[in-house]
């Protein structure tokens, strides 16, 4: 029989957090005959402590409600992984390079769809298009191809007699670029993921689940 190997119990007190880890560690060796790692094993609070990559930490009045976030070591470890894939020298399609975005979003969501991330996706998904405008801009090369392609995407001539189609200030262009290239077009015509819509269906299918395993355990043990 396997066991899971990492928990958290919370309490109430820093007197009661004691007893529990007291009782339950009690409870381990002498009922399951589990060995305890004390060196791992430890009563403090739970504002700022990390739990398979998540932080607990408090907001609201007084900070009295409770919420996870990703911890920050996470986050770099998503945006270099993002910087990697959109770097503007890969010299791969777009088709490869949003592809394998999308997986990189997909996996990092569903894993820390439990958490409040709402707010951090909404910059990083703006950072996101940026770089694939860069991307785009760079991979595009001179005037005449990035004039060509813009009308491909349906840009009226107006629009773009008032662009310096010639620029290669890569990043500065990316970021005036939202008017040619906006938002939609980059998930609509190139098929970027929605993360926050993904983030939103899977953090509410996760609440309700924990919410029926919580419900069904009160149930099993005081119903």
């Amino acid at each position: 029989m396997r066991y899971a190997d990492d928990c958290n119990i919370f309490t109430k007190s820093k007197m009661s957090s004691y007893r529990v880890r007291d009782s339950a560690k009690s409870y381990l060796e002498r009922k399951l005959k589990l060995n305890v790692n004390m060196e791992k094993t430890e009563a403090r609070r739970a504002v700022g402590s990390t739990f398979l990559g998540f932080t607990f930490t408090t907001y609201g009045r007084r900070g009295k409600l409770g919420m996870t976030v990703p911890q920050k070591k996470k986050l770099k470890k998503l945006e270099d992984r993002i910087r990697l894939v959109t770097k503007r020298n890969r010299g791969v399609s777009i088709e490869v390079v949003i592809g394998e975005l999308n997986s990189v979003l997909r996996g990092w969501i569903g894993y820390f769809a439990r958490g409040s991330i709402k707010i951090y996706l909404t910059r990083l998904m703006e950072w996101i298009r940026r770089r694939i405008r860069q991307y785009l801009w760079k991979q595009w090369k001179t005037s005449g191809n990035r004039k060509h392609r813009l009308r491909q995407l349906g840009i009226a001539e107006w629009r773009l007699s008032k662009w310096k189609l010639g620029s290669n200030s890569y990043w500065k262009m990316a970021g005036a670029m939202g008017f040619l290239i906006a938002n939609e077009m980059i998930h609509k015509h190139f098929r970027l993921v929605d993360a926050l819509g993904y983030y939103t269906k899977l953090h509410a299918e996760r609440m309700e689940y924990d919410g029926i395993v919580l419900d069904y355990r009160y149930n099993s043990l005081f119903g």
